[in-house]
């Protein structure tokens, strides 16, 4: 089930990042009250989030967001973000059930409280964190004047796999 929830968090980004590429910069960098500041720092947020999870599964704890160092345009986060989307789904072919269930320690940037948990857990909660970030992306697209957004629900991608 996690090689599903995998390939369909790289199907909602692909899908959401092929909207806001028709966005102007203006739409990108407007000021929004949400999580973050901007259309572009949501996206610089997911794949930072991606790739501090995929640190911590692989045994590394990340010390910094790539996010705090970043200078790339949106296009530059848009590829990074697509990359480490399918870095997860890689990594979740390539290990087996007992990977998953093994529990991993590692600490958070903003608690450096050693923690465990297993890869399987880290994913889910990765996995619905990105969906949750990707319905504030539609709300802050609608406040940047855009009026029509993909369907990337779960559903969606069950059916158009035909699941």
């Amino acid at each position: 089930m996690l090689k599903d929830y995998a390939a369909y968090n790289l199907w909602a980004n692909t899908h959401m990042i092929q909207l806001f590429r028709t966005c102007s910069e203006e739409q990108l960098h407007r000021e929004i009250v949400s999580s973050f500041p901007s259309i572009h720092r949501t996206f610089l947020h997911l794949w930072a989030v991606e790739h501090g999870w995929l640190d911590r599964m692989t045994g590394v704890s990340p010390a910094r967001f790539p996010q705090n160092d970043f200078t790339g345009t949106t296009e530059d986060v848009f590829q990074q973000l697509l990359i480490t989307s399918q870095r997860l789904v890689d990594l979740v072919h390539e290990k087996d059930e007992n990977w998953l269930q093994t529990p991993v320690e590692y600490t958070l940037l903003s608690n450096p409280t050693p923690s465990n948990l297993n890869p399987g857990n880290m994913l889910h909660h990765l996995f619905n964190h990105q969906t949750m970030h990707r319905g504030q992306l539609i709300t802050m697209g609608r406040q940047a004047g855009i009026t029509a957004f993909p369907k990337t629900d779960y559903l969606f991608w069950c059916r158009e796999k035909g699941l």
